[in-house]
């Protein structure tokens, strides 16, 4: 009897530990399209592939690019790299990113050749916030 109850406190203490210690919702999906206010958009592909549009007026200009999400870092990381063209050509975006929602994520990152650069904090002056849009894929 003593037995069987010290299995059964085992059992229930694993499936416990099981239920009560899964992952927090920080990973989630980044793919898809993501716009700020200030006409910024991410487009983001499953395959690491992204585009990062800049609007001015009833223009876009276009930065073809990378990108690396860890969301088991904390804060979560999000890297941008391979840029061919502008100001962040041979350089990656290191960043930092944040979920507020499923449909909303704040993001602030610094431009180098080196992680060290990533913020460890989000500035009020740099950080961006993205809200999902509808999307199509890039083809």
């Amino acid at each position: 009897m003593n037995q069987l109850f010290t299995h059964l406190a085992l059992l229930g203490g694993g499936a416990l530990i099981l239920f009560c210690c899964t992952p927090k919702k920080d990973c989630r999906d980044l793919t898809g399209r993501w716009a700020t206010r200030e006409g910024r958009v991410l487009l983001f592909q499953p395959d690491g592939r992204a585009l990062w549009l800049f609007k001015f007026g009833s223009e876009f200009d276009t930065f073809p690019a990378r990108y690396q999400y860890d969301c088991r870092q904390k804060p979560a990381t999000l890297d941008l790299s391979g840029f061919q063209t502008g100001p962040l050509t041979g350089k990656t975006l290191y960043g930092i990113i944040e979920w507020a929602s499923d449909t909303a994520f704040r993001f602030d990152a610094e431009s180098g050749t080196s992680p060290e650069v990533r913020p460890k904090t989000f500035s009020v002056e740099q950080t961006q916030q993205y809200f999902r849009e509808n999307y199509t894929s890039i083809r």
